[in-house]
């Protein structure tokens, strides 16, 4: 399943990588610079939030041609997040993705001009998608805005810079990894039902599932900041940065990742045979340590 799960990883990047450049074409010169800088950030990454919505999808008997838009939005609104987190005055980030991080090549306002420009193509991407019906389009675009909003990444990230390093605390550190990481997954997961019409409970599943394996998802990339290299993770190792390793230890920290994925995998006992792909995903990234 594994050898699947890497299989899809490389359609769906392919296949989102494709609606990116096409969303981020340019007819007007003036903004050429805009534009590269957007194009430059979106491209690359594994596309994880973008499988996690295709597979999502597929449970429910969604097409392919009916997530490209919802997934490709998804991931704009990631890379807009990674340049905002990137910045000097948030995580001082020189790295991204094996290259320079985008304020680096493009400067800070450049950059903090392509990531609002970002969030709201994305959410152009969803109210104009033809493939799936109004109301689903407006349930969807909702849920994105709130992933980044004050319910998502702008709460995380102000928390993280004025809070975190005056208040050391597990709830602290929590309520970060809830906003900047699992609210993203979170939207990423629904998206992906409402499209597949799920019912109440079946989308409240998924929202479980979604917000776990967002928490273990980011405990595992904190293992990663503290025992990975520069050359493995793509950017900047902060050893030295207050995160969940920081705070209980790695083994600890290695525990609580495994809790929260149990935890995720539990919530999907309703579909029963239908999620094994989302089991296999939960395997795939819970191993990134191992």
């Amino acid at each position: 399943m594994s050898e699947k799960i890497n299989t899809f990883l490389e359609e769906i990047k392919r296949t989102v990588d494709g609606e990116i450049e096409k969303a981020l074409v340019n007819n007007e010169p003036l903004i050429d610079g805009l534009y590269k800088s957007a194009a430059y950030s979106a491209g690359g990454g594994k596309r994880v939030r973008a499988v996690f919505t295709n597979l999502v999808g597929n449970m429910f008997g969604v097409s392919q041609d009916a997530m490209n838009k919802t997934a490709c939005a998804v991931e704009l609104i990631h890379a807009a997040s990674l340049i905002m987190d990137d910045l000097p005055y948030m995580d001082d980030s020189q790295l991204r993705r094996g290259k320079p991080a985008n304020h680096v090549v493009f400067g800070q306002d450049v950059a903090l001009c392509a990531s609002i420009a970002l969030l709201g193509r994305a959410v152009n991407l969803v109210l104009e998608d033809e493939t799936i019906d109004l109301d689903t389009r407006n349930a969807i675009a909702k849920i994105l805005t709130h992933s980044y909003g004050f319910e998502g990444l702008a709460a995380g990230q102000f928390v993280d810079l004025k809070l975190k390093r005056k208040n050391i605390d597990y709830s602290i550190v929590e309520f970060i990894n809830a906003k900047k990481t699992a609210a993203l997954f979170t939207a990423a997961g629904k998206a992906g039902a409402l499209i597949g019409k799920a019912s109440e409970s079946e989308l409240q599943a998924i929202e479980d599932y979604s917000e776990n394996i967002g928490f273990a998802f980011q405990i595992v990339d904190d293992i990663l900041d503290v025992i990975g290299d520069v050359k493995t993770v793509g950017k900047d190792i902060e050893h030295d940065k207050m995160n969940f390793v920081m705070l209980v230890g790695e083994k600890e920290a290695e525990k609580k990742a495994i809790e929260y994925t149990e935890k995720a995998l539990a919530s999907l006992d309703v579909f029963g045979d239908k999620a094994n792909e989302l089991r296999a995903l939960s395997s795939f990234l819970i191993k990134r340590v191992s």
